[in-house]
C-alpha cells in the first residue's frame, strides 16, 4: 500500500457470515406471588407484563429471526409466543434456559427476602453471585448449563438470527461467561429488554445489552 495514501477506521468485527445473531429476551413482568403457594413455583405473566410484550411484538416487527426459543417456564413461554407465531414458527422450549434453581430460596422466598431487606439475603446479593443459597446449584454450574443450551443453538443456526427468551439471571450469567466477569449479578435485565450477541468465529462478541427502547430510554430515564 502507499504510504501516503489515507485509510478508513478498521469496523471490528463486521463481517458476520457464518455467525448466529442471538437475541437474549428476558420475559415480560411476572404475576404479583404469595411465597410458598403452587403459583409463586412459576407464576404468568403480569397485565403489564403482557403490555410489555406487545410492545416488544411491536419492536421487532421488521426483524427477521428464523427461530425462538424460551425456557418451559410459563413467563418466558408467555412472551416468546408472539414472536414466534408472528412469524410462523413454533416456540422451541429448552428447560436448562430456566432462571437460576434457588434451592430453599425457590417458591417466591428470594423475593420475600428482597422485599423485605433480609440481612442474609443482603449479605449474599453483595457477593454479586450465585452461590450460598441454602441448596441452590451455585454459579458455575448455572453458568454452564445456559451457556451449553445457547452455544449449541449457535451452532444450528450459523448464519441465521433467534430469539432466546429467558430470564434475568440467565442472560447476565450467560453474558457474564462470555466477558469473563466475576459477578453474574453485574447488569441491569429490564423486562423483554433485549441484548444482542453475534456467536462465531474466533468468539462470541457483545452487541447490545438491555435495550429496552420500546418501553422507555434507560439512558434518559423516560
Amino acid at each position: 500500500m502507499d504510504s501516503t495514501a489515507t485509510v478508513p477506521q478498521p469496523t471490528l468485527n463486521a463481517d458476520t457470515a457464518g455467525t448466529c445473531e442471538v437475541l437474549l429476551i428476558r420475559h415480560g413482568r411476572s404475576a404479583d406471588v404469595v411465597p410458598g403457594t403452587p403459583e409463586s413455583k412459576d407464576p404468568p405473566l403480569h397485565l403489564d407484563g403482557e403490555q410489555q410484550v406487545q410492545m416488544l411484538v411491536r419492536r421487532l416487527a421488521g426483524k427477521t429471526l428464523h427461530a425462538v426459543y424460551s425456557s418451559h417456564l410459563v413467563r418466558a413461554h408467555q412472551t416468546a409466543l408472539p414472536l414466534a407465531l408472528a412469524r410462523g414458527l413454533d416456540v422451541g422450549v429448552f428447560v436448562d434456559l430456566e432462571e437460576v434453581r434457588l434451592g430453599e430460596w425457590g417458591a417466591g422466598e428470594f423475593r420475600r427476602r428482597a422485599a423485605a431487606g433480609d440481612p442474609e439475603f443482603l449479605s449474599w446479593a453483595a457477593t454479586g453471585r450465585w452461590d450460598g443459597i441454602p441448596g441452590a446449584e451455585g454459579d458455575a454450574v448455572f453458568r454452564q448449563r445456559v451457556r451449553t443450551v445457547i452455544d449449541d443453538l449457535a451452532l444450528r443456526h450459523r448464519g441465521e438470527s433467534i430469539a432466546v427468551v429467558a430470564h434475568g439471571g440467565t442472560i447476565g450469567a450467560y453474558l457474564a461467561s462470555v466477558l469473563d466477569i466475576h459477578r453474574s449479578l453485574w447488569m441491569t435485565v429490564e423486562n423483554t429488554s433485549i441484548s444482542l450477541v453475534r456467536i462465531g468465529g474466533p468468539g462470541p462478541t457483545v452487541v447490545a445489552v438491555n435495550d429496552c427502547h420500546h418501553l422507555y430510554d434507560p439512558v434518559l430515564g423516560q
